[in-house]
């Protein structure tokens, strides 16, 4: 499905993990995992993700997605804020299907949950770091 990169990157991230702290460094690094993705249609489709966040400036990170779906993969980047001890939110970017949408990201520890929001539908993955 071409518009799952949109519905992950806009994507993300539901379900929310409840977090007691985690320090901007440990966003840092490789992490991944799977989840679903809702198209604005109704269709749901599992979907399977590598993630990788650099340090940007201040409270900013970069982050770059490759994703596998059913029909094949997908990539996408985008830059996040650190919000709170563990919450991040930002915009992510598939240049790929000329989409982007708000993604919002809680931590705890070494797991991660992605929700990512679009126009086309609405994705949910959690990751863990590697």
């Amino acid at each position: 499905m071409r518009y799952v990169l949109a519905c992950l990157l806009t994507l993300a991230f539901g379900v929310l993990t409840n977090a007691s702290s985690a320090s901007a460094a440990s966003l840092e690094g490789s992490w991944r995992g799977g989840g679903k993705v809702k198209l604005a249609d109704g269709q749901v489709e599992p979907v399977r993700c590598r993630l990788r966040y650099e340090k940007g400036d201040g409270r900013t990170f970069v982050l770059y997605a490759n994703c596998a779906h059913a029909n094949g993969t997908f990539q996408q980047s985008g830059r996040i804020v650190k919000l709170g001890a563990n919450r991040y939110s930002g915009r992510m970017r598939s240049d790929q299907y000329s989409v982007s949408g708000q993604v919002s990201i809680r931590v705890n520890g070494k797991r991660q949950t992605l929700t990512a929001k679009s126009p086309r539908g609405t994705a949910t993955v959690v990751l863990t770091k590697q």
